[in-house]
This record gives structure tokens, sequence and C-alpha cells, in this order.
């Protein structure tokens, strides 16, 4: 095999070395990525806080109505138990009982308010569960097909290494710096297939005394417009 073809070889190599390790990269970043259940976590802790802060307010909203109860009945106890016979003091407890209905009322309103309010939010608490536990699922179910491309990403990547070693040798240290130069400054391609007397990596149509010259000469030949090396195929 040619110096030429196997600095092809070495290309396509690198080539596919270069794209399974953007892969694995991609992969190794996705495993890492669990935002869709941090997020969910987050809403779950607000969910809860604000259930927790809803149900506060329903138990200050029952202690009240359960004191007013309370003095209600005590109130109409001492109304009704006969002990109080002045009529002014009769009047004055009448007037409380009444204002203590009236107070009962708003806080039953306001302790209704407060239970639909808390129904609410424990439902939504319920669904943020829920959604958690699915984006959890979703994620461990996703890791685990990740984790299956990162081990086949990896043996790819081990084989393409143990080929890349067994062709090294068979290139000259001047061609491998010169072709390492080449692939930094040419996004990584240094050496391009001809194709139909074109380059394929930048289009250009060559000579057909150039497209000879890759074929006879045995030296490296450039393209004259990109300045890769160019393989006759």
């Amino acid at each position: 095999m040619s110096q030429i073809s196997n600095l092809y070889r070495l290309q396509q190599i690198d080539s596919q070395l270069d794209t399974a390790q953007a892969s694995l990269h991609n992969v190794e970043l996705q495993l890492l990525d669990n935002s869709a259940a941090v997020a969910a976590e987050q809403v779950v802790a607000q969910a809860s806080e604000h259930h927790n802060q809803l149900a506060r307010i329903l138990r200050e909203a029952e202690d009240k109505s359960y004191e007013t109860r309370i003095k209600i009945e005590v109130s109409e106890t001492s109304l009704y138990g006969g002990k109080i016979q002045n009529p002014k003091e009769l009047q004055e407890l009448q007037n409380e009982i009444a204002s203590l209905k009236r107070l009962m009322v708003s806080l039953e309103d306001k302790q209704l308010e407060a239970m639909m309010e808390s129904e609410e939010a424990e439902a939504k608490l319920m669904w943020a569960n829920e959604e958690l536990h699915e984006v959890q699922k979703h994620h461990v179910e996703q890791n685990a097909v990740l984790d299956g491309e990162k081990s086949k990403l990896l043996r790819q990547i081990e084989k393409l290494e143990a080929e890349r070693k067994a062709v090294l040798p068979t290139i000259s240290a001047t061609d491998i710096g010169f072709y390492e130069q080449l692939r930094k400054s040419r996004n990584g391609v240094a050496v391009t297939k001809i194709v139909s007397k074109a380059c394929t990596a930048c289009g250009t149509t060559l000579t057909a005394a150039l497209v000879q010259a890759t074929q006879s000469t045995g030296q490296l030949v450039r393209c004259p417009t990109c300045g890769r090396i160019l393989y006759p195929g």
C-alpha cells in the first residue's frame, strides 16, 4: 500500500474516531443531564410548600370556628340556665351570642374556602408527584439506553485506536507531522478523495495534470484551493 493510501486510511480512521468521540461526549452529557428531574422535584417542592401553607390556614380556620362554637354554647348555657336574672345582663348576653353567631357564619365561610383551596393544592401536589415519578422513570430508562450506547462507542473507539496504532508505523514521521498540522487547520480533514476530477472537500475541479500527478509521482499532492492532500482513489 502506498504512502498516500496509508494516509487516506489514517484519515478514514481519524474521521471515524472524531465522530465516535463526539457521540461519546454527547452521550456522557446526556447521562449527566438530570435537569428534567430537578425541575420536576422543584415543582413538587413548591406544590408541597403551598399545600402545607393552605393546610395551616385550614387548621387555623377550624380552630377559630371550634373556639367560637364553644363560646356560643357556653353563652347559651348561661342565657338559658336561669342563673342570670338581670335584664341588662341578659340583653348583653343575647347581643354577644348574636355577634358570635354572625362571626361563626363568617368563619365557616372562610373555613369552607380554605378547605376547597387545600383540596385543590393537594390534588396539584398529587399530580406533581405523579409527574416526578414519570420523569424519574423515563430518566432511568433513557440512561439504560445511553449506557448501552456508551459501551458500544467505547468498544468502537478502542477498535479504531488499535487500527490507528497499526497504520501509523507505515507512514513517515514527516508525513504524519504534516498530516496532523493539516488536520488542525482544516477542521479535522487533511486527506480528501478525488471524485469526478474534483476535490470532495471543497468542490474544486482539478486539472487533468494534477489528477495524473496524484496517481504517478508518489509525492503528496495538495488541492490548489483548500490545501488538503489529494487521494486519487
